[in-house]
């Protein structure tokens, strides 16, 4: 009896002494954040003390007086109780030291679903266009350079000989404005550059050609005829100038006739009629002489107004020739930076693929007539090799444990788990907030996941990935012990318990 009293004394002794640790262990429970370590504090002492207590009974029991162990069958089975003590200690040793210190991982789960299009390509068409043939359908899978669609090539293809043809035209009659400009005898046409964009230009250089002369001729009929003009003012200044040298011999002639007379008649030998019919032919002939020499400045002048007027339609016909010359280049500079955009469109009358992959979302249908929108979408492409993202929905309550760049697991439930990978992947988007399902009302946080394409391809060829195929998702949140795991509720409840209300 004083053994047992000894034992209960070291048991009561033993507790007493981690009292204080399992009180603070249990602060930490009480405050929901317990560890590894508090949950050993609590449940060790109490194994130990319910094992200790245990011993202690059975040894009271065997010391009762009507207790009487059978000595022959205890010797008989003391090596397989032994035995299988020993086998129970171990294994509940080792299951309960694995259960309480080995790491688990810890993960918040979600439903998502596989889309691409964190890596599709939209295949879209810059100025639309008739639809003349459709040569993928949903689903197919194309390389780079495939031809997904072809266009009717008529529009484009008659804006762009339109456009050089107008080209054309426009070298040859800059080449003819510049040979004007500098009264070139011929024109120096650039038949190379004329013969990459028409393969017929000569009916544009010979009526080029003819314009040159007949303007030439034009501008050189309206020059001669001002020379002329003033070659026969000259010719009649020439005329009055023999005229009025004449006028001075008779002027002379007759100044000294007067003077003769003048001197009879002073001396009566002469009579005063005579006198004034001199006197008067002498003033006529001076007035005549006179109006001659008016008529000479006047013609003069008019020679100096025909000499300008041939200046003027020279420097009009050099003016005009220069406007159009400065007209005609910045058309031509015009027309050659728009030929590439409509080469460009003409050879984008077939749409083709820009990268391999899977079509997806085929949006037109109607072949040999159906109109593309400019800028419309046609069909979207998910590469091979792209990255593959899965859209998870995460409940309001594992929220605050998910973050961008942390690790995930997905797990495609189309398929066998037996022999397929898991996908690894880091959490590429988390949303600022929560949303609703349309359908159930149910509240979730839309979370991306991105998947490389080393993971996926590790699949294998067989293992096909579609838009849409259901997947799960675990967001690994850190370790924690199966002993945390399996007291966490009751942790959870005694928390909430021990609270004031």
């Amino acid at each position: 009896m004083d053994r047992i009293k000894e034992l209960f004394a070291m048991a009561a002794t033993w507790i007493g002494t981690g009292w204080h640790e399992i009180s603070v262990a249990w602060e930490a429970v009480l405050t929901g954040t317990p560890g590894t370590q508090e949950l050993m504090t609590i449940l060790a002492p109490a194994a130990l003390a319910l094992l200790v207590l245990t011993i202690l009974a059975v040894r009271a029991l065997r010391r009762r007086p009507g207790f009487r162990p059978v000595t022959a069958l205890s010797q008989v089975t003391r090596g397989p109780r032994l035995l299988g003590l020993l086998a129970a200690l171990l294994f509940f040793g080792g299951f309960g030291a694995w259960a309480f210190l080995a790491p688990l991982a810890s993960a918040a789960l979600a439903v998502g679903v596989v889309n691409p299009d964190g890596s599709r390509k939209t295949v879209q068409h810059l100025e639309g266009g008739i639809i003349k043939h459709i040569h993928v359908r949903e689903g197919d899978h194309v390389t780079a350079g495939d031809v997904l669609v072809t266009l009717d090539t008529v529009r484009a293809r008659a804006r762009v000989e339109e456009l050089r043809e107008r080209l054309v035209f426009l070298l040859a009659a800059e080449a003819r404005l510049e040979a004007e400009l500098t009264s070139a005898p011929e024109i120096n046409f650039p038949e190379e550059e004329m013969a990459r964009h028409s393969a017929a230009p000569g009916p544009l250089i010979s009526a080029q050609r003819n314009l040159f002369r007949t303007r030439r001729d034009t501008q050189a009929s309206r020059e001669h005829i001002l020379t002329k003009r003033m070659d026969q003012l000259r010719t009649e200044i020439g005329g009055l100038q023999q005229v009025i040298a004449a006028q001075d011999r008779q002027i002379e002639l007759l100044q000294q006739e007067l003077e003769m007379t003048d001197q009879l008649y002073e001396r009566g030998l002469n009579r005063l009629p005579q006198v004034l019919g001199l006197q008067r032919g002498l003033a006529s002939l001076q007035a005549d002489q006179a109006q001659n020499r008016a008529t000479v400045a006047r013609l003069q002048q008019q020679i100096g107004e025909t000499e300008l007027q041939l200046v003027a339609t020279r420097q009009q016909g050099m003016e005009d020739v220069s406007s159009d010359l400065a007209q005609i280049r910045s058309e031509l500079a015009s027309m050659r930076s728009s030929l590439p955009e409509r080469l460009d469109a003409l050879s984008r009358t077939q749409i083709l693929a820009p990268i391999s992959g899977r079509v997806l979302n085929l949006r037109v249908t109607t072949e040999n007539g159906g109109v593309l929108e400019p800028g419309g979408d046609i069909l979207d492409i998910v590469p091979d090799d792209g990255r593959l993202v899965i859209d998870a929905r995460v409940r309001p309550n594992d929220i605050e444990t998910v973050y961008p760049g942390m690790s995930a697991r997905v797990l495609l439930t189309a398929y066998s788990q037996r022999n397929l990978p898991h996908l690894y992947g880091t959490v590429s988007v988390v949303a600022a907030d929560r949303l609703q399902d349309d359908r159930t009302g149910e509240p979730y946080f839309l979370v991306k996941v991105t998947v490389t394409p080393e993971d996926v391809s590790a699949l294998g060829h067989d293992v096909q990935i579609l838009s849409g195929m259901p997947a799960d998702v675990m967001l690994l949140t850190g370790e924690r012990s199966l002993a945390r795991y399996l007291f966490k509720p009751m942790m959870d409840s005694l928390r909430l318990s021990f609270r004031e209300s």
